[in-house]
C-alpha cells in the first residue's frame, strides 16, 4: 500500500505543476470578463489555442482533484 500512495503523491505533485503551468500560460482578460462571467470576447471565442488550453486546464484539475482524493483515502487507510 506504500507504494500505491507513493505512486499517487508523485501523480498528484506533477498534476498540480501542470496545472500552474498551464494557469500561467493562458491569456489574461483584460476586459473584466471574468468578473462577469461572459466569455465572449469582441463576438469571438477566442483562439483554438486558448480554447485547448482552457479545456486542458479543466480536464488536469479534475485529475488533480481526484488524485488528492485519492491519496487522502489511501492515508486514512494507512492510518
Amino acid at each position: 500500500m506504500k507504494v500505491l500512495e507513493n505512486i499517487v503523491t508523485v501523480l498528484q505533485v506533477l498534476s498540480a505543476i501542470i496545472v500552474m503551468i498551464l494557469v500561467l500560460i493562458q491569456e489574461g482578460n483584460e476586459d473584466g470578463s471574468i468578473v462577469t462571467g461572459e466569455s465572449n470576447r469582441g463576438g469571438t471565442m477566442g483562439s483554438s489555442r486558448e480554447a485547448r488550453l482552457v479545456k486542458l486546464t479543466k480536464y488536469v484539475g479534475i485529475i488533480f482533484a481526484v488524485l488528492t482524493i485519492a491519496s487522502t483515502s489511501l492515508m486514512i487507510i494507512n492510518y
